[in-house]
Protein backbone atom coordinates (compact mmCIF):
# COMPACT_ATOMS: atom_id res chain seq x y z
CA UNK A 1 0.00 0.00 0.00
CA UNK A 2 1.45 3.79 -0.72
CA UNK A 3 1.70 6.24 1.43
CA UNK A 4 -1.07 8.10 -0.43
CA UNK A 5 -3.55 5.10 0.28
CA UNK A 6 -2.51 5.09 3.95
CA UNK A 7 -3.00 8.87 4.72
CA UNK A 8 -6.35 8.44 2.55
CA UNK A 9 -6.92 5.52 5.09
CA UNK A 10 -6.17 7.57 8.09
CA UNK A 11 -8.48 10.45 7.64
CA UNK A 12 -11.61 7.71 8.35
CA UNK A 13 -13.26 8.14 11.83
CA UNK A 14 -11.22 6.11 14.48
CA UNK A 15 -14.28 3.51 15.38
CA UNK A 16 -13.58 2.36 11.34
CA UNK A 17 -9.76 2.47 12.32
CA UNK A 18 -10.46 0.45 15.44
CA UNK A 19 -13.31 -2.25 13.85
CA UNK A 20 -10.29 -2.58 10.82
CA UNK A 21 -7.79 -3.25 13.18
CA UNK A 22 -9.42 -5.45 15.27
CA UNK A 23 -10.54 -7.62 11.96
CA UNK A 24 -7.17 -7.89 10.85
CA UNK A 25 -5.81 -8.77 14.45
CA UNK A 26 -8.66 -11.29 14.44
CA UNK A 27 -7.72 -13.03 10.91
CA UNK A 28 -4.01 -13.01 12.42
CA UNK A 29 -5.08 -15.03 15.44
CA UNK A 30 -7.11 -17.52 13.50
CA UNK A 31 -4.70 -18.05 10.77
CA UNK A 32 -1.06 -17.32 11.61
CA UNK A 33 1.50 -19.40 13.13
CA UNK A 34 3.74 -16.85 15.17
CA UNK A 35 5.80 -18.05 18.38
CA UNK A 36 3.43 -15.99 20.52
CA UNK A 37 0.13 -18.41 19.66
CA UNK A 38 1.43 -21.12 17.74
CA UNK A 39 1.56 -24.80 18.92
CA UNK A 40 -1.21 -26.66 17.61
CA UNK A 41 -2.16 -23.92 14.95
CA UNK A 42 1.56 -24.27 12.87
CA UNK A 43 0.97 -23.92 9.52
CA UNK A 44 -2.68 -24.36 9.91
CA UNK A 45 -2.92 -22.48 6.75
CA UNK A 46 -2.36 -25.65 5.04
CA UNK A 47 -5.29 -26.76 5.81
CA UNK A 48 -7.52 -24.46 3.71
CA UNK A 49 -7.35 -26.38 0.84
CA UNK A 50 -6.46 -26.19 -2.72
CA UNK A 51 -8.84 -26.47 -6.37
CA UNK A 52 -12.32 -25.25 -6.28
CA UNK A 53 -13.60 -28.36 -7.79
CA UNK A 54 -11.59 -30.69 -4.47
CA UNK A 55 -13.49 -27.85 -1.77
CA UNK A 56 -16.50 -27.93 -4.02
CA UNK A 57 -17.20 -31.56 -2.92
CA UNK A 58 -16.52 -30.88 0.14
CA UNK A 59 -12.52 -31.88 1.03
CA UNK A 60 -13.73 -35.27 0.33
CA UNK A 61 -11.12 -36.50 -2.54
CA UNK A 62 -8.43 -38.30 -0.85
CA UNK A 63 -10.02 -41.26 -2.69
CA UNK A 64 -10.32 -39.31 -6.59
CA UNK A 65 -7.43 -36.86 -6.30
CA UNK A 66 -7.33 -36.75 -10.49
CA UNK A 67 -6.65 -33.65 -11.73
CA UNK A 68 -3.72 -30.85 -11.81
CA UNK A 69 -4.20 -30.71 -7.50
CA UNK A 70 -4.24 -34.26 -6.69
CA UNK A 71 -0.84 -34.59 -5.02
CA UNK A 72 -2.25 -31.86 -2.14
CA UNK A 73 -4.84 -33.98 -1.53
CA UNK A 74 -3.27 -37.36 -1.87
CA UNK A 75 0.58 -37.65 -2.92
CA UNK A 76 -0.31 -40.54 -4.74
CA UNK A 77 -2.51 -38.73 -7.09
CA UNK A 78 -2.22 -37.90 -10.54
CA UNK A 79 -3.86 -35.50 -13.17
CA UNK A 80 -6.15 -37.86 -15.26
CA UNK A 81 -4.55 -38.69 -18.53
CA UNK A 82 -3.18 -35.36 -19.42
CA UNK A 83 0.72 -35.67 -19.87
CA UNK A 84 1.18 -32.06 -18.50
CA UNK A 85 -1.57 -29.94 -16.15
CA UNK A 86 -1.11 -26.76 -14.32
CA UNK A 87 -4.03 -25.41 -11.95
CA UNK A 88 -3.82 -21.77 -10.83
CA UNK A 89 -6.31 -20.64 -7.86
CA UNK A 90 -6.54 -16.95 -5.85
CA UNK A 91 -9.22 -17.31 -3.09
CA UNK A 92 -9.77 -13.62 -1.39
CA UNK A 93 -10.85 -14.43 2.58
CA UNK A 94 -12.62 -12.65 4.68
CA UNK A 95 -13.93 -9.93 2.30
CA UNK A 96 -10.49 -9.92 1.11
CA UNK A 97 -8.33 -8.81 4.22
CA UNK A 98 -6.31 -11.90 3.67
CA UNK A 99 -5.35 -13.41 0.16
CA UNK A 100 -4.61 -17.25 -0.37
CA UNK A 101 -2.78 -18.22 -3.67
CA UNK A 102 -1.58 -21.76 -5.14
CA UNK A 103 -0.03 -22.95 -8.07
CA UNK A 104 -0.17 -26.61 -8.91
CA UNK A 105 1.82 -28.73 -11.66
CA UNK A 106 2.03 -32.25 -13.01
CA UNK A 107 3.89 -33.60 -15.19
CA UNK A 108 3.65 -37.77 -16.37
CA UNK A 109 6.77 -39.49 -17.49
CA UNK A 110 4.68 -41.69 -18.65
CA UNK A 111 1.25 -43.56 -16.93
CA UNK A 112 3.15 -44.90 -14.43
CA UNK A 113 5.77 -42.01 -13.52
CA UNK A 114 4.82 -38.28 -12.57
CA UNK A 115 6.44 -35.67 -10.23
CA UNK A 116 4.22 -32.36 -9.14
CA UNK A 117 5.26 -29.24 -7.60
CA UNK A 118 2.80 -27.26 -5.56
CA UNK A 119 3.44 -23.45 -4.25
CA UNK A 120 0.78 -22.21 -1.53
CA UNK A 121 0.77 -19.01 0.40
CA UNK A 122 -1.21 -17.16 2.54
CA UNK A 123 -0.76 -13.38 2.97
CA UNK A 124 -2.30 -11.38 5.58
CA UNK A 125 -0.89 -7.33 4.32
CA UNK A 126 -1.06 -3.75 6.73
CA UNK A 127 -1.45 -4.88 10.17
CA UNK A 128 -1.53 -2.12 12.45
CA UNK A 129 0.73 -1.61 15.08
CA UNK A 130 0.12 -0.06 17.94
CA UNK A 131 2.80 1.30 20.77
CA UNK A 132 2.21 1.25 24.36
CA UNK A 133 -0.06 3.58 26.00
CA UNK A 134 1.62 6.55 28.63
CA UNK A 135 -0.18 7.20 32.07
CA UNK A 136 -2.32 5.04 34.51
CA UNK A 137 -5.88 3.50 33.90
CA UNK A 138 -7.30 6.19 35.76
CA UNK A 139 -5.38 8.88 33.38
CA UNK A 140 -7.14 7.40 30.66
CA UNK A 141 -10.45 6.04 31.89
CA UNK A 142 -11.26 9.08 34.26
CA UNK A 143 -9.23 12.23 33.19
CA UNK A 144 -8.96 11.35 29.82
CA UNK A 145 -5.39 11.83 29.40
CA UNK A 146 -3.26 9.74 27.07
CA UNK A 147 -6.06 7.89 25.26
CA UNK A 148 -5.13 6.30 21.95
CA UNK A 149 -5.94 8.00 18.78
CA UNK A 150 -6.80 4.49 17.06
CA UNK A 151 -4.13 5.51 14.64
CA UNK A 152 -1.25 2.90 14.08
CA UNK A 153 2.84 3.13 14.31
CA UNK A 154 2.77 1.77 11.00
CA UNK A 155 2.18 -1.57 9.41
CA UNK A 156 3.90 -5.06 9.34
CA UNK A 157 2.74 -8.26 7.33
CA UNK A 158 2.04 -11.69 7.34
CA UNK A 159 3.09 -14.48 4.77
CA UNK A 160 2.92 -17.98 5.08
CA UNK A 161 4.54 -20.28 2.77
CA UNK A 162 4.74 -23.80 1.51
CA UNK A 163 6.74 -25.21 -1.34
CA UNK A 164 5.83 -29.18 -1.83
CA UNK A 165 7.24 -31.54 -4.75
CA UNK A 166 5.19 -34.95 -5.41
CA UNK A 167 6.99 -38.56 -6.62
CA UNK A 168 4.27 -41.12 -8.03
CA UNK A 169 4.88 -44.59 -8.80
CA UNK A 170 2.04 -46.78 -9.86
CA UNK A 171 0.94 -50.34 -11.49
CA UNK A 172 -1.59 -51.81 -13.20
CA UNK A 173 -2.70 -55.48 -12.11
CA UNK A 174 -4.81 -57.58 -14.29
CA UNK A 175 -6.96 -59.44 -11.68
CA UNK A 176 -9.63 -61.93 -13.25
CA UNK A 177 -12.72 -63.67 -11.52
CA UNK A 178 -13.40 -67.12 -12.44
CA UNK A 179 -17.40 -68.05 -12.62
CA UNK A 180 -20.43 -68.23 -14.80
CA UNK A 181 -20.72 -68.38 -18.58
CA UNK A 182 -17.66 -65.78 -18.58
CA UNK A 183 -15.28 -63.75 -16.63
CA UNK A 184 -14.92 -60.98 -15.07
CA UNK A 185 -11.80 -58.99 -14.83
CA UNK A 186 -11.00 -56.36 -12.66
CA UNK A 187 -7.97 -53.88 -13.98
CA UNK A 188 -6.51 -52.25 -10.37
CA UNK A 189 -4.40 -49.46 -9.99
CA UNK A 190 -1.86 -48.80 -7.06
CA UNK A 191 -0.42 -46.40 -6.67
CA UNK A 192 2.09 -44.34 -4.42
CA UNK A 193 3.78 -40.95 -3.48
CA UNK A 194 5.52 -39.07 -1.45
CA UNK A 195 6.23 -35.39 -0.73
CA UNK A 196 8.44 -33.23 0.33
CA UNK A 197 8.10 -30.10 1.88
CA UNK A 198 9.47 -26.84 3.42
CA UNK A 199 6.94 -24.38 4.60
CA UNK A 200 8.45 -20.60 5.40
CA UNK A 201 6.35 -18.05 7.61
CA UNK A 202 6.99 -14.68 8.54
CA UNK A 203 5.21 -12.23 10.75
CA UNK A 204 6.89 -9.09 11.32
CA UNK A 205 10.53 -9.44 11.87
CA UNK A 206 9.86 -13.48 13.27
CA UNK A 207 10.51 -15.93 10.78
CA UNK A 208 9.87 -19.77 10.95
CA UNK A 209 10.83 -22.56 8.37
CA UNK A 210 11.29 -26.19 8.49
CA UNK A 211 10.59 -29.30 5.89
CA UNK A 212 7.87 -32.35 6.37
CA UNK A 213 7.04 -35.30 4.23
CA UNK A 214 3.98 -36.91 3.09
CA UNK A 215 3.10 -40.28 2.01
CA UNK A 216 0.09 -41.76 0.22
CA UNK A 217 -1.50 -44.60 -1.51
CA UNK A 218 -3.94 -44.40 -3.70
CA UNK A 219 -5.97 -47.43 -5.00
CA UNK A 220 -8.57 -47.84 -8.30
CA UNK A 221 -10.02 -50.82 -9.47
CA UNK A 222 -11.83 -50.19 -12.58
CA UNK A 223 -13.86 -53.84 -13.53
CA UNK A 224 -13.92 -55.03 -17.35
CA UNK A 225 -11.38 -51.59 -18.03
CA UNK A 226 -10.28 -52.45 -21.68
CA UNK A 227 -8.03 -49.23 -22.85
CA UNK A 228 -10.62 -46.70 -22.75
CA UNK A 229 -9.47 -43.27 -22.08
CA UNK A 230 -11.69 -43.63 -18.21
CA UNK A 231 -13.26 -46.73 -17.38
CA UNK A 232 -16.92 -46.39 -17.42
CA UNK A 233 -16.85 -47.63 -13.94
CA UNK A 234 -14.24 -47.29 -11.21
CA UNK A 235 -14.09 -47.49 -7.04
CA UNK A 236 -11.32 -45.88 -5.04
CA UNK A 237 -9.76 -45.61 -1.80
CA UNK A 238 -6.73 -44.19 -0.52
CA UNK A 239 -4.78 -42.92 2.92
CA UNK A 240 -2.57 -40.32 3.63
CA UNK A 241 -0.11 -40.20 6.76
CA UNK A 242 0.58 -36.51 6.60
CA UNK A 243 4.12 -35.39 8.69
CA UNK A 244 5.60 -38.64 9.29
CA UNK A 245 8.58 -37.42 11.01
CA UNK A 246 6.31 -34.72 12.93
CA UNK A 247 7.50 -31.57 10.76
CA UNK A 248 9.31 -28.80 13.08
CA UNK A 249 8.97 -25.05 12.83
CA UNK A 250 12.14 -23.34 14.00
CA UNK A 251 11.76 -19.40 15.09
CA UNK A 252 14.70 -16.66 15.14
CA UNK A 253 13.87 -15.80 18.17
CA UNK A 254 16.10 -15.27 20.54
CA UNK A 255 14.98 -18.80 22.17
CA UNK A 256 15.32 -20.17 18.61
CA UNK A 257 11.36 -21.45 19.92
CA UNK A 258 10.06 -24.46 17.56
CA UNK A 259 6.34 -25.45 16.87
CA UNK A 260 5.71 -29.31 15.85
CA UNK A 261 3.38 -30.36 13.61
CA UNK A 262 1.70 -33.36 15.16
CA UNK A 263 0.95 -36.60 12.43
CA UNK A 264 -2.10 -36.79 10.98
CA UNK A 265 -4.53 -40.03 8.86
CA UNK A 266 -6.68 -39.16 6.18
CA UNK A 267 -8.36 -41.89 4.72
CA UNK A 268 -11.36 -41.98 1.78
CA UNK A 269 -12.85 -44.25 -0.47
CA UNK A 270 -15.08 -42.75 -3.87
CA UNK A 271 -16.73 -44.60 -6.55
CA UNK A 272 -17.33 -43.25 -10.17
CA UNK A 273 -19.96 -44.38 -12.89
CA UNK A 274 -20.77 -43.29 -16.71
CA UNK A 275 -24.08 -43.40 -17.50
CA UNK A 276 -23.58 -43.58 -21.37
CA UNK A 277 -27.09 -43.30 -22.52
CA UNK A 278 -27.28 -39.66 -21.00
CA UNK A 279 -23.43 -39.37 -21.18
CA UNK A 280 -23.65 -38.05 -17.84
CA UNK A 281 -20.87 -39.43 -14.94
CA UNK A 282 -21.92 -39.30 -11.36
CA UNK A 283 -18.72 -39.68 -8.82
CA UNK A 284 -19.11 -40.35 -5.05
CA UNK A 285 -16.85 -39.50 -2.52
CA UNK A 286 -16.05 -39.66 1.26
CA UNK A 287 -13.17 -38.96 3.24
CA UNK A 288 -12.23 -39.43 7.37
CA UNK A 289 -9.89 -36.96 8.58
CA UNK A 290 -8.05 -38.14 11.44
CA UNK A 291 -6.39 -34.74 11.67
CA UNK A 292 -6.83 -32.26 14.39
CA UNK A 293 -10.53 -33.59 14.59
CA UNK A 294 -11.23 -32.18 11.06
CA UNK A 295 -14.14 -35.02 11.00
CA UNK A 296 -15.98 -36.15 8.17
CA UNK A 297 -15.92 -35.15 4.98
CA UNK A 298 -18.61 -36.00 1.81
CA UNK A 299 -18.75 -35.22 -1.64
CA UNK A 300 -20.87 -35.61 -4.93
CA UNK A 301 -20.14 -34.97 -8.79
CA UNK A 302 -22.26 -34.90 -11.71
CA UNK A 303 -20.57 -34.04 -15.16
CA UNK A 304 -22.64 -33.93 -18.29
CA UNK A 305 -21.10 -34.37 -21.75
CA UNK A 306 -17.98 -34.30 -20.31
CA UNK A 307 -18.28 -30.82 -20.41
CA UNK A 308 -20.45 -29.33 -17.40
CA UNK A 309 -20.35 -30.45 -13.71
CA UNK A 310 -22.86 -29.49 -10.99
CA UNK A 311 -21.17 -30.53 -6.89
CA UNK A 312 -22.06 -30.25 -3.77
CA UNK A 313 -20.78 -31.46 -0.45
CA UNK A 314 -20.35 -31.42 3.15
CA UNK A 315 -17.13 -30.69 5.93
CA UNK A 316 -17.21 -29.89 9.33
CA UNK A 317 -20.66 -29.20 9.78
CA UNK A 318 -20.91 -26.98 6.67
CA UNK A 319 -22.28 -27.23 3.14
CA UNK A 320 -20.02 -26.62 0.17
CA UNK A 321 -21.09 -26.17 -3.62
CA UNK A 322 -19.86 -25.24 -7.00
CA UNK A 323 -19.97 -26.00 -10.61
CA UNK A 324 -17.06 -26.58 -13.50
CA UNK A 325 -16.88 -26.08 -17.24
CA UNK A 326 -14.60 -28.14 -19.59
CA UNK A 327 -13.04 -27.56 -23.10
CA UNK A 328 -10.49 -29.54 -24.42
CA UNK A 329 -7.44 -28.86 -22.24
CA UNK A 330 -8.92 -25.54 -20.43
CA UNK A 331 -11.03 -26.30 -16.70
CA UNK A 332 -12.57 -23.23 -14.61
CA UNK A 333 -13.93 -24.36 -11.25
CA UNK A 334 -16.12 -22.82 -9.04
CA UNK A 335 -16.68 -23.26 -5.20
CA UNK A 336 -18.77 -21.97 -2.71
CA UNK A 337 -17.94 -22.66 0.58
CA UNK A 338 -19.43 -21.82 4.06
CA UNK A 339 -17.86 -21.37 7.51
CA UNK A 340 -18.37 -20.41 11.26
CA UNK A 341 -16.36 -17.12 10.25
CA UNK A 342 -16.97 -16.45 6.71
CA UNK A 343 -18.46 -17.65 3.56
CA UNK A 344 -15.60 -18.27 0.42
CA UNK A 345 -15.97 -17.86 -2.95
CA UNK A 346 -13.43 -19.85 -4.93
CA UNK A 347 -12.34 -19.83 -8.85
CA UNK A 348 -9.52 -22.15 -9.50
CA UNK A 349 -8.51 -22.24 -13.41
CA UNK A 350 -6.36 -25.19 -15.35
CA UNK A 351 -5.06 -26.43 -18.66
CA UNK A 352 -3.48 -29.51 -19.22
CA UNK A 353 -2.72 -31.38 -22.75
Amino acid sequence: MTDKERATRMKRSPVRRIKSAMKRTLILLLLSSAPAWAGDYAADFLRIGVGARAMAMGGAYTGVANDASATYWNPAGWAGNYRMAVQLEHVPIFSGLAQYNSISAHLAFDYSTSISVNWIRLGVDDIPRYGSLDGSRYDRLILGQHRSSGEPLGYFSDKEDAFMVTFRRSVILDLEMAGGVTDTYFPTEISVGVTGKYIHQKIDTYAGSGQGLDAGILIRVMPNWEDEPEPVTWFGGGAVLRDLARTQLSWNTDSRHKDEIGRGLVTGVAASHLFRNWRTRVTLSYDRALWQDEGNHAGCEVEFLRTISLRGGYQQDFFTAGAGLHLGGFTIDYAFVAGELDNTHRISGAFGF
